[in-house]
């Protein structure tokens, strides 16, 4: 039986991929680096900030750390976090199941700005845990994150549903045993998401119907 819902964020619960977008290619131009196209960024939609800041750095000769430029790049984020906005569908999804399923956020990003997010959009209270990427030593699509996710919920993997807009997302999920509902957006159309157990156009289209058929197949 499912037991808990466990989100990503940037695209899945908040649209936040062009702030993100934003904050990069502002950093990169300090450190002049001036052609920053987003389709680049979209190139790295459901994989990390070290992983773009270490393209990066390779090709661009950049003389700074990994983890020095992620956090010039967090602290411009964490500014516009103020601006940021629900994707359809959320607020009815988690007014739906809160109290009803155990929910979590597992994110590559990290804590602060899950926290931070969370905090502006007045929905910390609903979620039992929040788990950044700066929690874990690998990113998705490696399972990590999912597995001490549902390690610190005290569940088994097939006892959860991950929603996920990426597919590196989606195989995290889907490697860590649980069950997975994607929710490609503009950005991750493209995306392979045959793996999917569900897939929907909005997140609320996965109503209690659909949650109750997963539950009666394997992960």
């Amino acid at each position: 039986m499912i037991q808990a819902l466990i989100f990503d964020m940037d695209g899945t619960l908040v649209d936040s991929e062009g702030l993100h977008y934003e904050a990069w290619k502002n950093v990169l131009a300090d450190h002049n680096v001036k052609n920053f196209p987003f389709e680049d960024f979209v190139s790295y939609v459901g994989t990390s900030n070290e992983k773009l800041a270490e393209d990066y750095i390779k090709s661009g000769d950049l003389a700074i750390s990994i983890e020095a430029l992620v956090a010039e790049k967090q602290l411009i984020y964490l500014e516009m976090i103020q601006d940021i906005t629900l994707l359809p569908g959320v607020a009815a999804t988690i007014e739906r199941y809160y109290g009803t399923f155990r929910l979590a956020v597992a994110s590559s990003s990290h804590s602060i700005e899950l926290e931070k997010i969370l905090a502006t959009i007045n929905l910390r209270d609903c979620f039992e845990l929040v788990i950044g990427g700066d929690l874990v030593s690998r990113k998705k699509p490696d399972p990590e994150i999912y597995i001490k996710t549902k390690n610190l919920l005290g569940l088994q993997a097939h006892q959860c549903v991950a929603f996920e807009d990426s597919e590196a997302g989606l195989n995290a999920a889907k490697n860590a045993g649980m069950y997975g509902i994607a929710v490609p957006h503009g950005l991750s159309r493209h995306h392979n998401f045959e793996r999917a157990d569900l897939v929907v156009d909005r997140i609320d289209f996965a109503d209690d119907t659909l949650l109750r058929s997963l539950s009666r197949s394997p992960a």
